[in-house]
């Protein structure tokens, strides 16, 4: 956690690393505000009303004659405090019901499946509501006393962790350990509690993080409209709402100084956010302390490969569609190590090359590099990506978008993730097909049953209408050849094209991919950890070790 939270911070961009600067700075005046206030932020002084703000008064004076400054000082005591408090409330109150919703949704009765349903339509009748409208008629009814303020608050942000919980118990609850978990006699509140809910807790803490930042916006909402705290109390709504009475006749600085506060505590919390979410993504690419990459690179260090001269796996191809030269990829500046290290590599048209290595080797982060795919913080250091005569690492967003499927096709692992859950077949090639020309939709749903047709789908007039989770593995990826394949494109790259399929399943995709690359020459760089589909589908075949290609040769 800690590794995660170093590499994160490192490698966020500066405005991102003055914001967090900024959450801490509100985090601080929440302690210490009232402490370190200059001038007392409860008491009036009639003789300095509306004070400009000046050498005295940086902020200006209010109506009563408190200093402004001192009082936004003082004010995120009150806002964050109530906003924090009453997350937490949603959070203690919503994870648990959350869980024994999923459960009693997950045993399939008819008893516990009705309850569930009568639970989930009661909280969308509570969501139905707009949220500021019904905080404010709860605080009306009950007073607008602190306790009640934040119990309003918690009640309303409350649906939101039972409904987030809900659906993370929902998918987790099939999971392999669930099943172990089952196996050896829990029950199954100690399934929900013990085995899945720690595994929610990522997704919730996010979510706390941008529920408090609304829960602020919330108070000073309430407090605006006399419905939250009451004065003399410092809170920012409050503050606005009785400067801005000013504004009309120039007195500006009531109503402004409050405001631009508000803005900046809701926004660093957002922020922070999503800096957690990185933090929490066990994805996050580690340092040079990675304890795998130092395996791989003492490995390396220790064979008779040598270090200075970079091996090429180059085509003898006249014009060769795709070249590699050089290419370097790291995690951000200091990153001394680097993930990949001056790869080189090109395929010209037809021709089919394989890179094969351990896990970890880099081979992902190869072909996301010339996919242009990379994900943050990792960037491409050094090296070029020529396809034909364009250079893809200098072309900008609009201009490489058009030539992915129609020139550039990817065939990315595990087929039915990449597959949308929520969109049929149907919808999927249509939208695909429709991203690169102006076709009617009847004429997208004919071109679509053509293309399934052509990847050895039966029926394919009834597939059309089959969503993600009605289709087995062998045929999901068929669909994703199928989507891949629709515009013969001039190179196919393929990441584990056959992973998690059975040997049957793996050589009918295969040799499918094989024939139809071969009707339209199309070229292929395909991503494996199987020396077998190498040698049998490939022309050559490169090896990476820590980064680089150590080895290759003709398969034929």
């Amino acid at each position: 956690m800690w590794l995660r939270l170093k590499v994160t911070l490192r490698d966020l961009p500066k405005w991102q690393m003055a914001v967090i600067i900024m959450w801490l700075g509100f985090i601080f005046l929440t302690i210490f505000g009232p402490y370190i206030a200059p001038f007392p932020t409860e008491t009036a002084d009639p003789t300095n009303r509306l004070v400009p703000p000046g050498g005295t008064h940086w902020f200006g004076t209010d109506e009563n004659g408190i200093d402004i400054f001192s009082r936004v000082l003082a004010a995120p005591r009150t806002d964050i405090v109530i906003a924090v408090v009453a997350t937490a409330l949603s959070v203690l109150i919503g994870s648990p019901l959350g869980v024994i919703v999923a459960l009693y949704e997950s045993r399939k009765g008819a008893i516990s499946t009705a309850g569930a349903d009568i639970f989930m339509r009661l909280l969308e009748v509570i969501q139905s509501f707009p949220v500021f409208v019904f905080a404010m008629v709860l605080v009306a009814v009950f007073s607008g006393s602190l306790v009640n303020i934040i119990i309003a608050i918690a009640f309303v942000n409350m649906p939101v962790f039972v409904r987030l919980v809900r659906s993370e118990v929902l998918s987790l609850v099939q999971r392999p350990f669930s099943e172990a978990a089952r196996a050896v006699g829990n029950t199954e509140m100690r399934l929900g509690f013990k085995h899945i809910l720690p595994n929610a807790t990522p997704t919730v803490v996010v979510q706390v993080s941008v529920t408090v930042g609304f829960a602020i916006l919330l108070t000073a909402g309430l407090s605006f409209v006399g419905a939250g705290v009451k004065p003399p109390t410092p809170e920012l709504g409050a503050m606005i709402a009785s400067g801005s009475k000013y504004l009309i006749i120039g007195q500006w600085w009531p109503a402004l100084f409050p405001g631009v506060a508000l803005g900046l505590i809701v926004f660093s919390f957002g922020i922070v956010g999503e800096v957690i979410n990185k933090v929490l993504d066990p994805r996050v690419v580690r340092d040079g302390s990675d304890r795998r990459r130092k395996l791989s690179v003492e490995k390396t260090s220790s064979s008779n490969l040598s270090d200075d001269i970079p091996l090429q796996v180059m085509s003898t191809a006249e014009k060769p569609i795709l070249e590699v030269n050089n290419i370097s990829v790291k995690a951000g500046e200091n990153d001394d190590q680097g993930i990949l290290n001056d790869v080189s590599f090109s395929i010209g048209p037809g021709e089919s090359v394989a890179i094969v290595g351990e896990s970890g080797a880099g081979k992902t982060i190869l072909l996301k590099a010339v996919l242009k795919l990379l994900p943050f913080p990792l960037e491409i250091h050094t090296g070029s990506v020529k396809f034909e005569s364009s250079d893809l690492l200098a072309m900008d967003r609009e201009k490489i978008r058009p030539m992915r499927s129609r020139e550039i096709a990817a065939i990315l692992p595990n087929a039915k993730s990449q597959l949308h859950p929520l969109t049929n077949v149907g919808d999927m090639i249509i939208t695909a097909l429709q991203a690169h020309e102006k076709i009617k939709k009847k004429e997208a749903e004919k071109r679509a049953i053509e293309l399934l047709t052509v990847v050895g789908i039966t029926d394919p007039e009834s597939r059309l209408k089959a969503y993600p989770h009605e289709l087995s593995g062998g045929m999901a990826q068929r669909i994703c050849l199928a989507i891949s394949l629709m515009y013969k494109p001039k190179i196919l790259v393929a990441d584990e094209p056959t992973a998690g399929l059975d040997v049957t399943i793996q050589r009918q995709v295969l040799d499918l991919t094989a024939n139809l690359a071969k009707e339209s020459n199309t070229a292929r760089l395909i991503i494996t950890g199987d020396l077998g589909i190498a040698a049998h589908y490939c022309d050559r075949v490169a090896v990476m070790q820590a980064g680089k290609i150590v080895e290759a040769n003709f398969t034929k």
